[in-house]
C-alpha cells in the first residue's frame, strides 16, 4: 500500500493527513501545489472539489480529512483511528480549522516575511526559486491570501471558547489518551499553527490544548509576528 498526498504549505489539516498516514504505518509521497492556484489544479488531477488536503490511496483518489480517515481506517484497520466521536471530528474539520486558517491567511498579508517561514520546509516543487523571487511575488501572494479585517477580528474572538472546548475534550479523555483517534488528529495541527503566532503563543502554551498540540505536533515551522491590533486581542 501506498499514497500520494497533496497539499499546500503550512496547511494544517495537511499535517492531519500526514499524522493518520504515519500513524497506519502507510508510505506516502507528500506533493505541495502553490496557495491558492490548487484550487484551479485539483479539478484537472481529477480530484473532487477545490481544497486540499486529497490523497491518491493505491489508485483510489480520496479529498478531505475525514475522507481521508475513513479510507485508511478500511484499508489498514489496526491501529484505529475509530471510535472517535464524530460530531467532535466535524467541529474541528469545519469550524477549528477555517477559524485559524482565517487568521493565518489574515496575517499573510500584514506579515511580510511570513509566506517565506512556511514555505522553506514544503514539499513545494521549484521552491528555491520560489524563494529568492519572493520580493516580488509577495504582493501577488498578500493579495490572494486577504481576508476581510472583520473575518479575523471575530476569528480571534471565537478563538478562546475553542479553545475551552478543546482543554474539555483533554479532561473528558475524548481526545488525548494512551491511543490517539481521528479526532486527535483533526484537532492537534489546528491549534499547534496557532502557535505559530507570536501574540497567542504564550497564552495557548499555558493551556493543555497547546501542551497537547505540542507532543502530537513537535515541529510546525512558520512563524505569524505581532499582526493583530492589541484592542483585538480576546486574552
Amino acid at each position: 500500500m501506498r499514497a500520494k498526498l497533496i497539499g499546500v504549505p503550512g496547511s494544517h489539516p495537511v499535517v492531519s493527513a500526514e499524522l493518520m498516514l504515519r500513524y497506519k504505518g502507510v508510505p506516502y509521497e507528500r506533493l505541495d501545489l502553490p496557495n491558492i492556484t490548487h484550487r484551479v489544479l485539483l479539478p484537472l488531477l481529477r480530484y473532487r472539489g477545490h481544497t486540499v488536503p486529497v490523497m491518491n490511496l493505491d489508485g483510489k483518489r480520496i479529498s478531505g480529512t475525514m475522507r481521508i480517515a475513513r479510507a485508511l481506517e478500511a484499508a489498514r484497520p489496526d491501529p484505529p483511528l475509530f471510535p472517535a466521536s464524530e460530531g467532535d471530528e466535524a467541529w474541528a474539520d469545519a469550524v477549528l480549522q477555517d477559524g485559524v486558517r482565517t487568521l493565518a491567511r489574515w496575517a499573510a498579508g500584514k506579515d511580510p516575511k511570513a509566506a517565506e517561514s512556511f514555505l522553506a520546509p514544503s514539499h513545494l516543487p521549484g521552491k528555491s526559486l520560489l524563494l529568492r523571487a519572493m520580493p516580488v511575488v509577495r504582493p501577488v501572494v498578500a493579495w490572494q491570501m486577504r481576508r476581510p479585517d472583520e473575518d479575523a477580528k471575530a476569528a480571534l474572538e471565537a478563538l478562546p471558547a475553542q479553545l475551552d472546548r478543546v482543554d474539555a475534550l483533554l479532561a473528558s479523555g475524548v481526545i488525548g489518551g494512551e491511543r490517539p483517534n481521528a479526532v486527535d488528529f483533526q484537532i492537534a495541527p489546528s491549534v499547534r499553527l496557532m502557535l505559530c503566532f507570536d501574540q497567542l503563543r504564550e497564552h495557548i502554551d499555558a493551556r493543555p490544548a497547546g501542551r497537547f498540540a505540542r507532543s502530537l505536533v513537535p515541529d510546525y515551522p512558520g512563524r505569524f509576528t505581532a499582526v493583530f491590533p492589541t484592542e483585538w486581542m480576546p486574552f
